[in-house]
């Protein structure tokens, strides 16, 4: 009797995951030091749904109709010379969600402003098309879609195409924005399904040498701008943060697979490396 209790106490004992044991990511580029945030393929968690496909891991919410976060790996090889796509309803959705259309967007005075860039997966068009689903949209106010955000994307290409990989997590906070016409809005649609616009739009930027892990003294760049009409044309570098501002705000964890003492070290300060607007 003892050693049969013995032998199932072991058995029970090693079903159960040590606490020290590392996360495991998933087998997908896109999330190698770990998503920022719980999210589940469970049609139940409808306001943390698990989107994972090649092009990159999102958490989608269907309560507010947009992602609450979206993960991507970006290289050299990923920026091509594809034609962009055109917008569409995500029918990877489970059933009981709402999968938005493009229209919703229409007349509202807010951009279909992509989390995932479409010139981040400019390689061929079966990755490019994975962008323009609309589980990878939210509005964004025309002048911080077309402004220093789009300028900050293009300096992460520009990275890129220097040699570097970047690991990208990039989503909507709060509830509010300005359109285009000045109005502020919280969410937008002529009749239900409405999508709730965001106050905030933030990114987190982690750059590595190809082929490297991260230490101490590897570069992290967090930005946090305003969802309005205030945001600079040109200059992305004047809304840096630290990282550890941007996971206080959101609640989520950056880089959860990193040791605990390089990611302190990542997230303290606000990236400082000197950068020049760009002015086209």
């Amino acid at each position: 009797m003892t050693r049969i209790y013995l032998l199932l106490l072991a058995v029970g004992l090693a079903a159960v995951p040590s606490a020290a044991q590392p996360l495991k990511p998933l087998a997908n580029r896109n999330v190698r030091f770990g998503m920022p945030g719980e999210a589940k393929a469970d049609p139940d968690n409808k306001e943390a749904y698990l989107i994972e496909r090649p092009q990159y891991v999102l958490s989608y919410n269907d309560k507010r109709k947009t992602a609450n976060w979206a993960c991507w790996q970006l290289a050299k090889k990923d920026i091509g010379k594809v034609a962009r796509g055109a917008f569409a309803p995500d029918k990877g959705l489970p059933k009981d969600f709402t999968a938005i259309g493009s229209g919703v967007y229409t007349g509202s005075g807010f951009d279909r402003g992509h989390l995932v860039p479409s010139k981040d997966r400019s390689d061929t068009e079966a990755d490019n098309d994975a962008v323009f689903l609309m589980t990878n949209v939210v509005p964004q106010s025309p002048k911080c879609n077309q402004g220093a955000w789009e300028k900050f994307e293009r300096y992460c290409r520009e990275l890129a195409e220097d040699g570097k990989e970047l690991y990208i997590a990039a989503g909507p906070y709060g509830i509010g924005g300005t359109a285009g016409d000045g109005t502020r809005k919280i969410t937008i649609g002529k009749h239900a399904p409405f999508v709730t616009v965001p106050a905030s739009v933030w990114k987190v930027v982690l750059v590595l040498d190809r082929g490297t892990n991260p230490n101490r003294h590897s570069r992290a760049i967090a930005i946090w701008m305003p969802n309005d009409g205030t945001v600079d044309e040109y200059d992305w570098a004047k809304y840096r943060v630290p990282v550890a501002e941007v996971e206080k705000k959101t609640k989520l964890k950056f880089f959860p697979l990193v040791t605990e003492e390089v990611a302190t070290a990542l997230k303290e300060k606000a990236d400082a490396v000197r950068v020049a607007p760009h002015k086209k």
